[in-house]
């Protein structure tokens, strides 16, 4: 499936997930770059200024990851901007030359869950569960990134900031309590 229009212009993209460090910073001290990302992420869904909050650890994350009260806004937000952005690249390239390229970015992703369960094993954790719902999160960044990229929404678009930080090696977990949450 790397033949069409869409998935040519999405070559760099590939490899850039290949050279991703998945969950390598998972865990340290957030510094500026990745709050100014953050914030950037929350504000290009048009979701204001909120503040930028770190998970301590593997356990954490999941506990917020998990959390009842994470914001439908948010939710609402990124679900919208996939739709127009779906929109625009079908547009652009005609159904199945879109879908192809989107589904081959989707395919690739799945190696990402090695990279979580080794991110798990060298902090002692062992729960494959996790480990999927990272890989889920991650994949879905990817799918959204592309989704920007063939949708030419430019570097400034809330799934591009998004796929920063998981290529800072970062999980975005969300938003709760009108916090942002980055592990």
């Amino acid at each position: 499936m790397t033949g069409g229009t869409a998935s040519a212009l999405l070559a760099s993209f590939r490899t850039e997930m290949a050279r991703t460090p998945w969950f390598a910073s998972c865990g340290a001290g957030l510094n500026a770059a990745v709050t100014e990302t953050a914030s950037s992420y929350v504000a290009a869904l048009g979701l204001g200024d909120l503040p930028v909050a770190g998970a301590g650890d593997w356990r954490a994350a999941q506990a917020l990851a998990q959390r009842p009260d994470w914001s439908r806004e948010w939710w609402a937000a990124e679900s919208n901007a996939e739709k127009i952005l779906h929109l625009r690249g079908e547009a652009r390239f005609g159904a199945d030359d879109f879908l192809a390229a989107l589904t081959d970015v989707i395919e690739r992703a799945s190696s990402i869950h090695d990279a979580a369960l080794a991110a798990l094993a060298r902090a002692g954790v062992d729960d494959p569960g996790l480990a999927k719902s990272a890989t889920g999160a991650a994949s879905q960044a990817c799918h959204q990134a592309a989704l920007a990229l063939l949708a030419e929404a430019g570097p400034a678009h809330a799934f591009a900031f998004k796929f920063r930080l998981f290529a800072a090696g970062r999980w975005p977990l969300g938003i709760v309590q009108s916090r942002c949450f980055v592990f």
